[in-house]
């Protein structure tokens, strides 16, 4: 293997951000704003050079729909429904409800990608994912938390989160990077990221093994378990690959990160309501690597698309 496919995998950045957490432990209340702000880099780097033509729109927006529902109604679902789990540690509860409430992970485009999927699809998805954001994360978490957070100020950072990439990207898009370079920039975002989440609640882990190892039973039902059924029963009703593929990173796929940052920075009282969240950050990706690898070798594209400056086109 040369470097780039060293650069390229994200279950050794996984490794390293693990590793790392728990070696350097927390570094106190920046680490909040500082998630932040890395989530906001990465979200720019995953939507640099993508685009949606007006055909591709009309064509996709009925799966795009059906992704949302993915996203907020399976996903959502089986997140609340590991939450009852828990339901009598209230920081737990609450982390498991920010899970639920924030919207898909922006990795989903680079599954997508990697898995040969529907780009222009899931890029509608979401775009729409994100609107609908603004609306379903604060009312969610004033439903299911109460005044235990203000709906305001997690409008305010889902609109932060977004509205600057976007904005980062009217002078990015005249730039063009290759995709090896992104992808490993995306995956050192993503071991600094687990570095924050995990690192916080570090001695909480190491206090709380049995714990842990429910919640890490819980995250693993939610991508595992939940991701199979989705493939098993899409590939049966005869739903094209390269939609069936994008179902599913929206049916299990969080953006995890988020709602840790979140927790850390609105549920100051409840440190450890991040746990759920950032061990989900680290189960999706070990989901993502090992059912990349897994729908490749069982279920393989039959046209690998050429990439593109636009990444729009669509699989035939």
């Amino acid at each position: 293997m040369d470097f780039w496919n060293y650069a390229t995998d994200v279950r050794i950045f996984v490794a390293l951000g693990i590793v790392l957490a728990l070696c350097i432990g927390s570094i106190g209340d920046i680490a909040a704003p500082l998630s932040i702000a890395v989530l906001t880099v990465q979200l720019t780097a995953s939507i640099h050079g993508l685009h949606i033509k007006s055909e591709e729109f009309r064509s996709d927006i009925k799966p795009a729909v059906l992704s949302l529902i993915c996203c907020f109604g399976i996903c959502t679902g089986s997140a609340l429904l590991m939450g009852l789990f828990f339901i009598d540690n209230t920081a737990l509860w609450y982390g498991w409800v920010m899970l639920a409430a924030v919207p898909a992970g922006v990795s989903v485009v680079t599954l997508a990608l990697m898995m040969k999927g529907n780009m222009a699809m899931t890029m509608i998805a979401m775009v729409l994912i994100y609107g609908a954001a603004m609306f379903i994360t604060p009312a969610m978490t004033f439903v299911f938390i109460g005044d235990a957070v203000s709906p305001l100020e997690i409008l305010k950072y889902i609109i932060l989160f977004i509205g600057i990439p976007v904005l980062l990207n009217i002078p990015l898009s005249r730039v063009s990077i290759q995709r090896k370079y992104k992808v490993s920039f995306i995956n050192v975002l993503m071991m600094v990221l687990l570095v924050l989440t995990l690192g916080r609640n570090r001695d909480f882990i190491f206090e709380n093994v049995d714990l842990l190892g429910m919640l890490v039973l819980a995250c693993i039902f939610r991508t595992f378990i939940v991701g199979s059924l989705m493939l098993y029963i899409l590939r049966k009703k005869g739903v094209q690959r390269q939609n069936t593929v994008v179902y599913v990173g929206y049916g299990v796929w969080k953006n995890s990160g988020l709602g840790a940052s979140l927790c850390m920075l609105l549920l100051v009282s409840y440190p450890e309501a991040a746990l759920p969240c950032a061990l989900s950050l680290v189960v999706e990706s070990v989901w993502f690597a090992l059912t990349n690898k897994s729908v490749s070798t069982n279920w393989p594209a039959e046209i690998y698309p050429e990439e593109t400056k636009s990444y729009g086109g669509k699989a035939q």
